[in-house]
Order: structure tokens, then C-alpha cells, then sequence
């Protein structure tokens, strides 16, 4: 998508979303839960306004919210015991993966609200707004309720500066303004389109945010833009503006420090993607020099550090809460990574009679009806109800749409004697709820049976190493008949496996 297309097509306003009955409807359609998270920090000022706010107008008035719950990194100003008064979940940030070690830092609450939360969409807000209102809630749900392409949205608004009593309608968002942004514009030209990169306000669906690392501290907004565009293209991401926010601004003592951790994941990421090259490791220690009351100079050091935490979809305990299984998990690039997966013989699982090359369907449920069909015909199973309703029950755990137009529905059946592969190819694509939002134009459906655990998980592992390749798919898509489909893809298999081989003798 291009830029002049993106801010045109996935820039809203709260006004867009604001009856909440209509997103209510929507929400009850689609069979989504909704979690609120509030991450806090002696926010004991704010708190209560902000839980009374959404209880009584997105849960008593409206439901919809199904969870307020607020994660606290041990508050000594009452702001626990506000929250738990008001009636919702507390959960202390130290107290949540204990296994996993603990990290001060607003991100790190974030990353373990994953854990703790139920909700199919989670919604994160910061808890030091003071005009607090139902459209930061409604304007961040509309987007991803309306728009199944949608799967992040940011906030973005006009900040008012407090200096001394006066409020001055502009000049918040100065770490924004004089560093991200600029950032942005050298290295990730196209995140430069987001209006407040920075904000804390924002939502997604849990199959996208579970699949990205969380940086522990002030870099964590910055760090999943980058990564979840990198990941998933910017198609997938939209921000809507939440008008005005009034909060507490910070000095410029803590700003200096915000953005060394923000500098400090700008660097990385810019490094890691090859954008830049850094000589030396990036420091930790932010200098401070200042003049105490005998006007002699003084140092002061702060240790700053960003700890990256990995996709929590990753964490076994993550898994098992969310009753996730290796079938779930194995299109997976991040587990993967953790497992080495022996190389199996995918073309023998080809058929010209199990090729489609020109699908007509434009929606998954259609080419998933489609492909059983053909699955039927022959004769590899007689039963069509039940290959639909396994083939959706796995599209209701995790979408198997893996991104770049690719999708690898899977099954396994008792009835099955043998693993086949059946080939959908659709030209104008098909809507398959793929985390980058962009039509699916190769489906790659796996069947086979139930006894077979590892052959099963090693030729979707293989599949998707395969298909993950941008040129094999243009040679796949520009395959003639289904002759040319099979000898294109046991060409490309036979390749893939010489480089597999020639890298472990290198190693």
C-alpha cells in the first residue's frame, strides 16, 4: 500500500465510532472479546475516573467491554487499592511470569498484560489522563471492528503543554516532535505517516500483538511500530485521531531520559534491518551534568536499559493458558526458529487433480468449501461436513493466512490414509484474516492422518520455509497449468534442499 493510500484509507476520527451500540452489534457479530489494560504507576489522581469512565458507559450501559484490569508496577500512592475499590482485577507486574524475571518499565506491564488478559482485542491506554472520555475506548475499537483488515490502531491527538498554571493548547509531545519523528523520516520513511508515534494509546488483535517483541521501557511504542510493520506491512496498521489529551507533563530531566531509551531501540532496530552500521556497542549510562548549591559541577548517571521481551507466543505457559497446540503453532517463523525441523519430500504430496488454478472465491470460508469439495471428488475423504468443520475450527484458533498472499490450511482426520497437499491459486485473492490484511493468493491445504504427528508438523514447517520465498511465489503464480505448478515447485523444492544441505556443511 502506498503512503498517499495508507493515510487516506487508515486515518480515522473517534467521530466515525462513537455509538458505542452500533460497535456493541459489531463486536457481537464478529465473536470478539474485548480487554481493557491499564498499565500504571502512582496514578492514584487519575485512576478512579478513568475505571468509573468505561464501567459505567462500555460496561453497565453498553457491554462493551468484557474486562477492565489494571497492571500496576508496585504503586505506594493508593492507586491498587483505588482500582481494586472500583471492582476490577489487579495484577502486579512482578508477580506475572515470575520465571521470566522482572523489569520496571511501562512496557514490561504491557508485555505481561498479554498474559493475564482474556480478550481477543486488547485495548492499552496510559493512566494519567485527566479528560478522560468513552471516544479514546470507542475511536481505537472502530477501526478494527469496521475493518478486518485492520489489526493495530494508534491514537494520535492534539497535547495541550502545561507550564506553570497555564495551559497552552499546544507544544505536548516534544520527544515526538524534535527526535522520533525526524528518526522516522531518515530511517522508516514510512512510519513517518503516524502523527504520534509516541502515544499511549492504542489497540490490536491478540494474534498480532502475541507474535511481537516488547521492549521493557520508554521504547516499547517506537519499538512495536517498527516491528509490526516490518513483520506484517503497513497495510495491517491505521490511527485515529482521539482529539484532545490533557495529562501530566513531564520535566525535562525525565523527557532527557525517554529519549535515551527511545534513541537507544531506534538504533537497534536501525542496525539490526541493515539501515545503519554502528562501530561501537550502544551505552546504557545517560550523563547528566548539573550545578549544585556551591555552583560546583556535578555528574549524575543514570543506567537506562531496554530489554527486549520476546513474542509471547513463544513463552510455553503462554501457550498451554491459551490452549495453543504444536499444529497451532508450527506456521509460526518465531517457533520455528526455536526447533530444527528435519527437511521431507513436499512435491510427492502434489497432484494435478488437486490443483486450483483459478479460484474464484474471494472469502476463506468460500475456498476452504471449495477445496473440500475437491477433497471429495477424489475420493481422499467422503465426508465433506466434517473436513468444513475441522477446517474452520482451526481458523477460529489462528488464522493459517501466514502473509505476502500465502495461506496454509491444515487437518489431520483418523478416516485419512495419507498427506496430501491441495493447491487453491485465486488471481484477485481471497479475504483469509491474514495479520499484514492483504488478500491470499496461494492456499497451500494439508490433510492427512491423525498418526502421523511429527511427518505432519514437518511438512508445514517445510511448506512454510518454502512459500516464504517472494520469487517462488511469482513463479507459482505464473504457472500456466498444473503441469508447470508441480515441476516449478519440485525445482524450487530441490533447490531449497541443496541450500539447506551446503549451509550445515558450512557449519
Amino acid at each position: 500500500m502506498r503512503a498517499d493510500e495508507w493515510i487516506n484509507l487508515r486515518s480515522f476520527s473517534h467521530q466515525q465510532f462513537s455509538s458505542a451500540q452500533k460497535l456493541l452489534s459489531l463486536k457481537e457479530i464478529q465473536g470478539y472479546t474485548i480487554s481493557l489494560c491499564l498499565p500504571a504507576l502512582n496514578e492514584a489522581k487519575t485512576i478512579g475516573k478513568i475505571i468509573s469512565t468505561f464501567k459505567k458507559e462500555l460496561q453497565d450501559r453498553v457491554p462493551l467491554l468484557d474486562e477492565i484490569i489494571l497492571i500496576d508496577s508496585g504503586s505506594t500512592d493508593g492507586t491498587q487499592e483505588i482500582a481494586r475499590k472500583k471492582g476490577i482485577p489487579v495484577f502486579q507486574s512482578s508477580e506475572i511470569l515470575p520465571e521470566m524475571g522482572n523489569y520496571r518499565g511501562k512496557g514490561e506491564n504491557l508485555w505481561k498484560s498479554l498474559y493475564v488478559s482474556n480478550g481477543d482485542i486488547i485495548i492499552w491506554l496510559d493512566t494519567d489522563i485527566k479528560n478522560i472520555h468513552p471516544r479514546f475506548v470507542l475511536g481505537l475499537l472502530g477501526p478494527l471492528l469496521y475493518h478486518r483488515e485492520v489489526c493495530f490502531v494508534k491514537g494520535y491527538y492534539r497535547r495541550p503543554l502545561q507550564v506553570g498554571r497555564k495551559l497552552s493548547p499546544t507544544g505536548g509531545g516534544r520527544v515526538t516532535e524534535i527526535l522520533v519523528k525526524p528518526f522516522f523520516n531518515l530511517l522508516f520513511p514510512e512510519l513517518a505517516l503516524f502523527n504520534q508515534p509516541l502515544s499511549g494509546e492504542y489497540a490490536g488483535r491478540r494474534e498480532l500483538l502475541e507474535r511481537v517483541p516488547f521492549f521493557t521501557g520508554y521504547g516499547v511504542e517506537t519499538g512495536l511500530l517498527i516491528d509490526i510493520e516490518q513483520r506484517f506491512g503497513l497495510s495491517c496498521m491505521a490511527q485515529v485521531d482521539l482529539d484532545v489529551r490533557v495529562h501530566r507533563n513531564q520535566d525535562l530531566q525525565a523527557l532527557r531520559r525517554m529519549a535515551f531509551g527511545i534513541l537507544r531501540v531506534l538504533l537497534t532496530r536501525a542496525e539490526q534491518q541493515g539501515k545503519i552500521l554502528l562501530m561501537n556497542e550502544i551505552e546504557n549510562q545517560l550523563i547528566s551534568v548539573f550545578k549544585d548549591e556551591f555552583q560546583q559541577f556535578r555528574i549524575e548517571i543514570n543506567e537506562i536499559t531496554e530489554i527486549e521481551r520476546p513474542p509471547t507466543i513463544t513463552i510455553s505457559r503462554y501457550q498451554k493458558r491459551r490452549k495453543l497446540s504444536d499444529e497451532d503453532l508450527i506456521l509460526l517463523e518465531d517457533i520455528q526458529k526455536q526447533r530444527n525441523y528435519s527437511f521431507v519430500s513436499l512435491s510427492r504430496l502434489l497432484s494435478r487433480r488437486l490443483i486450483i488454478l483459478e479460484g474464484g472465491a474471494t472469502e476463506k470460508e468460500e475456498a476452504l468449501r471449495e477445496i473440500s469439495q475437491r477433497i471429495v471428488e477424489t475420493r481422499l475423504c467422503q465426508d465433506y461436513p466434517k473436513l468444513i468443520h475441522e477446517f474452520f475450527k482451526r481458523e477460529n484458533t489462528l488464522s493459517t493466512g501466514i502473509g505476502s498472499g500465502v495461506a496454509i490450511p491444515h487437518i489431520t482426520l483418523p478416516e485419512l490414509k495419507q498427506f496430501r497437499i491441495i493447491v487453491y491459486r485465486s488471481r484477485p485473492g481471497v479475504r483469509f484474516d491474514s495479520l499484514d490484511g492483504q488478500p491470499v493468493h496461494l492456499i497451500f491445504a494439508v490433510i492427512g492422518p491423525s498418526t502421523r504427528r511429527n511427518y505432519y508438523l514437518q511438512i508445514l514447517a517445510n511448506l512454510s520455509n518454502i512459500l516464504k520465498d517472494s520469487e517462488v511465489r511469482n513463479l507459482l503464480l505464473k504457472a500456466q497449468d498444473a503441469r508447470e505448478f508441480v515441476s516449478i515447485f519440485r525445482k524450487v523444492e530441490v533447490m531449497k534442499r541443496f541450500q539447506r544441505e551446503l549451509r550445515m556443511i558450512e557449519a
